[in-house]
């Protein structure tokens, strides 16, 4: 059956759109097959992207059958719309190349951890949100609170601070604050919230070292990206280290530090810092991420 010239050109934009659908459900395939789909997208939103996979099968399925009906000489499109693709050459190069072009980078390109160069465009977060503004609180007791006013009194809270109190508690009676993945930005933002009840304590976080310009030489910052759904929403969260061989330490590297917990100043701002005692390089992570805990506050 010879096809007309519109029919062999129906069939080549319907059969190329095919095979990019394909190509994106094959991508993510592959990052589901090398567990790398977690570099780019939150837990909680992997499901969703394994279901847009059956998705772009199923109109690529489609595609490839209205290339089908189009070699046999049928037009399955039944309306009064100009639905012809387009004859230019560069305009379809165009339009083609914004979709082909991120698929052969996915594959072609190796994945990587965030880091130095993504947080210096992005910037540090080394306090809680701005909507937490640090509460006025009480000195520490030289004993434990006892009763219900005393603990209220030195963790006062609102509505929206009532959470980070009942962890504020939690924390002020270890012996050794640990920073865990698991609520970690809550965690450094409680400790920022009841900044002076915590001076004096032992801290322990691990992270990556990043330098914040304007830093001394023995300072640096440990941090991670906390990411809400996917790797573009991420923010880098930390807390200043105060060393006296912090030089030594290269930019990227992943450490754990103990220290006690300090307060300083930094570009006009009252900080959380912590002066090292025991520092040590690590193994990164399988994920830079660490997630927001959604059921934090109820």
């Amino acid at each position: 059956m010879m096809l007309s010239s519109a029919d062999r050109r129906r069939l080549f934009h319907q059969l190329l759109r095919a095979a990019i659908l394909s190509g994106f459900a094959m991508y993510i395939i592959y990052l589901v097959r090398t567990d790398s789909l977690t570099l780019y997208i939150a837990p909680r939103m992997v499901i969703y992207v394994k279901l847009s996979a059956m998705g772009l099968y199923a109109t690529a399925i489609y595609q490839v059958y209205t290339a089908f009906q189009t070699w046999k000489g049928k037009d399955i499109i039944n309306c009064d719309c100009n639905h012809e693709p387009s004859s230019s050459v560069t305009k379809n190069t165009l339009i083609y190349g914004l979709f082909i072009l991120p698929i052969a980078l996915g594959f072609l390109l190796p994945d990587g951890m965030l880091g130095n160069n993504i947080v210096s465009k992005k910037g540090i977060h080394l306090s809680g949100p701005e909507s937490l503004m640090p509460i006025a609180s009480m000195s520490p007791a030289s004993k434990q609170p006892q009763t219900e006013a005393e603990w209220k009194a030195l963790f006062p809270f609102d509505e929206s601070t009532k959470a980070n109190a009942k962890l504020g508690r939690q924390l002020y009676q270890q012996a050794t604050i640990r920073i865990p993945e698991k609520d970690y930005v809550e965690t450094l933002t409680t400790i920022d919230l009841y900044r002076s009840n915590f001076i004096g304590k032992t801290v322990e976080i691990s992270g990556f070292v990043f330098r914040e310009e304007g830093m001394s030489n023995n300072q640096f910052v440990v941090s991670r990206f906390v990411m809400n759904c996917c790797s573009a929403d991420s923010v880098p969260y930390g807390i200043v280290i105060n060393f006296p061989h912090a030089a030594a330490f290269k930019d990227d590297a992943w450490v754990k530090v103990s220290g006690i917990l300090n307060e300083s100043t930094f570009d006009g701002k009252k900080i959380s810092v912590l002066d090292a005692q025991h520092l040590q390089i690590i193994e990164a992570p399988d994920s830079p991420y660490v997630y927001p805990d959604y059921d934090f506050d109820l």
